[in-house]
């Protein structure tokens, strides 16, 4: 099993944000500026990271890691540009939204581009099971997508919906990162199967995370206005635990629809943020992360798995 350093990780990730703007040039120019556009609007690139990172505990470290890291990011980048065009949002990271700074006909296009992009990249790896697994995953990623549309403004759906969702809206994409960032680099099938499970604890954890932050945060560091995702219709786990612990905040909830007078979300929202249902969304997400630790805590590389408790820690502690 070999070892890498940060610094080593630090330089693959130089080699993915390479592979990204050789991927996403296009000699059509709305096209190009608008793939730059989003390159450049300060993405995390957790995915790659996490990519890199699981490869560590594979024998045999290859080329085939950068382009798994790659592809998965441009499917990322893609189902953010459709996220926006479907949630009509203005504002992501702060910035106009491509479908505000341009168009929808050029935000679906963008987004359209990418995922053809990304099939283009994981074409360069000759494994037929990854390329199952990554065909699968653009599947859940955009029956996710759906999902997510048909569930706006539906007061009558359960948490484990909404776990369902969360998981092909993120969780999915950050296993997937997992498993095949092990699997380029020859893991044993063991570990594989370890580094898959605990991408899905920390993708769950840090989708609840990132739906606690959209009422806890600041328009400033969000990027969009608090409680976007109530704005928008999408119930996400601190208003599912308020409404089935108040009958008058489920009553408000059953009456909110997209025209609704945002004097209704602001009072919604504000009843939110001073709930104790944010700490117990909270604790659902620790939840998740413990059991990431404790599967973490059974792998074999010392570095990898410093690297993997770290983010966990930042997780917990993330405040945007």
């Amino acid at each position: 099993m070999y070892d890498k350093t940060k610094i080593h990780i630090n330089k693959e990730v130089k080699e993915i944000e390479k592979q990204l703007n050789s991927y996403i040039n296009s000699d059509q120019n709305t096209i190009n500026e608008a793939c730059q556009y989003l390159l450049t609007s300060g993405g995390k690139r957790i995915r790659p990271l996490f990519t890199l990172i699981a490869s560590q505990f594979g024998e045999h470290y290859s080329r085939d890691v950068i382009t798994v890291a790659t592809t998965l990011e441009l499917i990322h980048m893609a189902s953010l540009v459709h996220d926006d065009v479907i949630d009509k949002s203005d504002k992501r990271r702060g910035k106009p939204t491509i479908a505000k700074k341009w168009d929808v006909q050029t935000a679906v296009i963008t987004g359209n581009y990418l995922l053809s992009q990304s099939l283009n990249a994981v074409s360069q790896i000759e494994h037929p099971k990854l390329h199952e697994q990554l065909a699968n995953g653009i599947i859940e990623v955009c029956l996710g997508e759906l999902f997510q549309f048909e569930d706006q403004f539906v007061s009558n759906q359960s948490i484990t919906n909404y776990l369902r969702r969360i998981k092909r809206k993120t969780a999915l994409l950050i296993s997937l990162s997992t498993e095949l960032g092990a699997y380029a680099a020859r893991a044993d099938d063991e570990t594989v199967k370890k580094l898959t499970k605990i991408g899905y604890y920390i993708g769950m954890s840090y989708q609840i995370v990132d739906d606690i932050l959209d009422f806890t945060s600041t328009e400033k560091k969000l990027g969009k206005p608090v409680g976007s995702d109530l704005r928008n219709g999408h119930l996400t786990l601190p208003v599912l635990l308020r409404m089935k612990n108040s009958s008058d905040f489920k009553a408000s909830i059953n009456q909110l629809q997209p025209d609704s007078p945002s004097e209704v979300f602001d009072g919604l929202v504000q009843e939110i943020i001073k709930s104790p249902e944010l700490q117990k969304s909270k604790e659902v997400s620790n939840h998740y992360l413990q059991k990431a630790e404790n599967l973490i805590d059974t792998l074999n590389n010392e570095s990898g798995k410093k690297m993997l408790l770290e983010i966990i820690v930042k997780i917990r502690d993330r405040n945007h």
